[in-house]
């Protein structure tokens, strides 16, 4: 009867990928995308609390979702969470190995 907090050792969240490249206006076609899977709830009990996708709007030029319940991360999180895949990108980006 009472909430338990359940640390699951280890899960793969897919990236699902949607292209809109051919759309006539891919940028409205990626945000009907974005505001359709911000809509949808999230199971609490069989998870997962994180979803994941990669909207492609051309061919060098796409748009990664990242939706997360409330109960999985703060603004303190979030801000690591952008720092490090800002960095991870950058590096990539440059060709230089992981930081």
């Amino acid at each position: 009867g009472l909430p338990v907090l359940q640390v699951v050792p280890h899960t793969s969240v897919p990236l699902h990928l949607s292209d809109v490249s051919d759309a006539a206006d891919p940028e409205a076609a990626a945000i009907a995308l974005l505001d359709a899977d911000a809509e949808q709830p999230f199971d609490l009990e069989l998870g997962p609390l994180v979803r994941t996708g990669l909207i492609r709007l051309a061919a060098r030029e796409h748009i990664l979702m990242v939706t997360l319940h409330h109960i999985v991360a703060d603004g303190w999180s979030l801000d690591v969470l952008l720092t490090e895949l800002s960095a991870l990108y950058e590096a990539f980006r440059e060709g230089r190995p992981s930081p």
